[in-house]
């Protein structure tokens, strides 16, 4: 039998009390997969939800082009299935043990039966499950509407900013002019004698110290620059690649929608056929 306090930490009951969850706890029936083997598949019926006790749980989709994708996975503690109690829906995706998983089961008859003797605890689920759903959306939106610009910006700190700033700088005609124009500057003052002597004759020492210490400096500084564009284009492409899951799997669902619509029209048409058919038979 399942333990109380191990039922207390699931979310979906956490609200629930102690004589609640006392009568809760004997509708579970232990339930063992081993590594690779399907728990459900797409399609099955939908009548009871899952805990994981010990394992990894993998929920996942078959694309058109014959590819495995993960949807989700599940792991100690965690709970899938849960709408399965409260519909009759089939099963929207498949799921199947990563490796040895204990699970507990709770068939929707059981759980009905014990929702009879307290509906109260029906209201309080629901709401667990629809936070859950919310929170599923609206992490699903800002996955796929984020901005890079602005993650980055949210990530960086000042002294990557400065960084920026200076390879900004350091790259443009601005600072090129203005370098040339003090190098020669720099070389005039101390060529020609006017009215004082040369601080730094031929050949320039200090202004080569200057140079060389100028260049140590700002290798690294472009490196740092270097660096955040590449964690930048990093971050586009992960955003770019949930963009992209999350349009595969609208798009998935359409053609699943579209497939049903084909099936129940040609149902439709099927039985006005069988009906025509029997029209012309009683003629």
């Amino acid at each position: 039998m399942i333990d109380q306090n191990f039922l207390s930490k699931i979310s979906i009951f956490s609200s629930l009390g102690e004589a609640d969850l006392h009568q809760l706890k004997s509708l579970w029936k232990p339930l063992t997969k081993e590594e690779g083997q399907l728990l459900f598949k797409k399609g099955d019926p939908g009548n009871s939800m899952f805990i994981i006790k010990e394992g990894e749980i993998a929920v996942t989709l078959w694309t058109e082009n014959n590819q495995q994708t993960i949807l989700s996975v599940f792991g100690e503690g965690d709970f899938f299935g849960e709408l399965a109690l409260f519909g009759d829906a089939p099963r929207s995706a498949n799921a199947k043990a990563l490796k040895r998983t204990s699970l507990l089961e709770m068939n929707r008859k059981d759980f009905n039966e014990f929702l009879l003797s307290r509906p109260q605890v029906c209201l309080t689920m629901l709401h667990e499950i629809s936070e859950r759903l919310r929170a599923t959306n609206e992490m699903m939106e800002r996955s796929a509407s984020k901005n890079v610009n602005e993650e980055i910006e949210h990530q960086s700190h000042l002294s990557d900013r400065f960084s920026d700033i200076i390879a900004r700088v350091i790259g443009s005609w601005k600072f090129i002019i203005s370098f040339l124009t003090f190098f020669f500057s720099w070389i005039l003052l101390n060529t020609i004698q006017l009215l004082f002597q040369p601080f730094d004759s031929f050949p320039f020492t200090f202004l080569n110290l200057m140079l060389s210490t100028v260049s140590a400096i700002q290798a690294p500084i472009i490196l740092m620059s270097q660096n955040r564009q590449s964690k930048k284009d990093r971050i586009k492409a992960e955003l770019d690649y949930q963009v992209n899951r999350k349009a595969e799997m609208q798009i998935q669902s359409l053609h699943v929608k579209l497939d049903e619509l084909r099936a129940t029209e040609i149902h439709e048409l099927l039985n006005i056929r069988r009906d025509e058919l029997a029209l012309l038979k009683k003629q």
